[in-house]
């Protein structure tokens, strides 16, 4: 088990030209930058929560690029560790968005001339994560490819059994057992793969008692529309973002910060609910076909839970991680898992040679450290994993 885990820890170092294992902070905060895409015309990656990145290319050029910051293009020989990129900066204007309806009126009625409504397929990368009372306690990456039937779902349009086909090509994982000790029996159910999908193109648009500021960047081509809503019975806040494309009203990215305070759910001896909502998706234009796709997306979750007689208080959060590339590609979707299914509970077998070398979404601090633990051979967790 431990030679596994430092094999889930370490980038393997191929017969590549070029590599590069490097960080991407904020110009001016300093603080790293998360889904920072590095790229070039053969190889692509992310950032991760750290702004860290692995990137193994034989192609020379290698470049930077986050929407609202300066796009960055140097070589493997030239880049140095750390980079850092400067935000562009929102420019003063006469233009005011005096209507907002308008817009959005606008952004729904381009939603068939912008996003695909026809089936097409993908690849996807996959990481959710459990954290229990601040610990992380589950750690699963799945990669593979996927059919989809749409891209955004409107509100004629009922969500079908078939919508989605999904193929795990790899998968890895590794969780404690029995975390919750000595206050009850809890399973946290983690999202489906149909639950991670649906979630990530769910977008809501602002109400008319939602107040808006409007930040206008790119020679006024694109704008940033801040949200922010408070109910009279302070049960529900929140805030967040659009960047929206003003020469085609397409949505580049949405992002969603919801703090609840609301009744606890019922089941069995204990009581739950949903403390804090929060939801970042970036999307992208295709240059073959002109239709925008799903990116980048990440969604967290914080539950609270107690038990009938209020002895204890524990919280869990859960995050999922979706990335996705190659679209529109002509393969075959073979379904092996059910989309419906606890990702935690599918089961695949653990391909170090994979994993070892994968690039898409380096490990986080925080997680190589919790793989160290468990993985040490003075450990006296309970481990459930593929990792054998």
């Amino acid at each position: 088990m431990k030679k596994l885990f430092c094999l889930l820890l370490l980038p393997l170092f191929v017969n590549a030209q070029n590599q590069k294992l490097g960080i991407v902070l904020d110009a001016e905060s300093k603080e790293p930058i998360e889904f920072v895409d590095v790229y070039n015309t053969s190889d692509n990656t992310i950032t991760n929560e750290n702004g860290k990145y692995f990137l193994l290319s034989l192609n020379d050029s290698i470049a930077y690029y986050k929407l609202g910051y300066e796009p960055l293009k140097t070589t493997f020989a030239a880049v140095p560790d750390t980079i850092l990129l400067n935000q562009k900066t929102f420019e003063l204007s006469e233009v005011i968005l005096t209507n907002k309806d308008r817009l959005f009126t606008q952004v729904r009625k381009a939603v068939p001339e912008n996003y695909p409504s026809e089936e097409f397929k993908e690849q996807f990368f996959i990481r959710s994560l459990l954290r229990y009372n601040g610990n992380i306690t589950r750690i699963q990456d799945i990669q593979g490819k996927l059919k989809r039937r749409t891209l955004l779902y409107h509100s004629n349009m009922d969500i079908e059994k078939k919508d989605f086909v999904f193929e795990v090509q790899n998968m890895r994982k590794v969780g404690l057992k029995d975390v919750t000790e000595n206050e009850t029996d809890i399973y946290f159910r983690l999202r489906s793969l149909k639950q991670i999908l649906l979630e990530t193109v769910q977008i809501s648009i602002v109400q008319k008692d939602f107040e808006i500021e409007e930040k206008y960047f790119d020679q006024q081509k694109k704008v940033r529309v801040e949200f922010t809503y408070n109910e009279d019975n302070k049960k529900l806040n929140t805030s967040g973002y659009y960047i929206i494309n003003l020469e085609d009203k397409a949505i580049l990215e949405y992002y969603q910060l919801t703090h609840l305070d609301i009744d606890f759910k019922q089941k069995k001896d204990i009581q739950y609910r949903v403390t804090r909502y929060e939801k970042n998706i970036v999307f992208d234009k295709d240059s073959k076909t002109g239709k925008y796709v799903l990116k980048n997306g990440k969604i967290k979750s914080l539950v609270e839970v107690k038990n009938n007689e209020e002895t204890f208080q524990t919280f869990f959060e859960s995050e999922d991680i979706l990335k996705s590339y190659g679209h529109f590609a002509n393969f075959k979707v073979r379904k092996n898992v059910n989309e419906n299914k606890d990702v935690f509970k599918l089961n695949y077998p653990y391909n170090a040679k994979f994993w070892v070398s994968q690039n898409q979404l380096l490990l986080t601090d925080e997680m190589q450290h919790f793989i160290r633990k468990v993985g040490s051979e003075s450990s006296e967790f309970k481990v459930k994993s593929n990792l054998n």
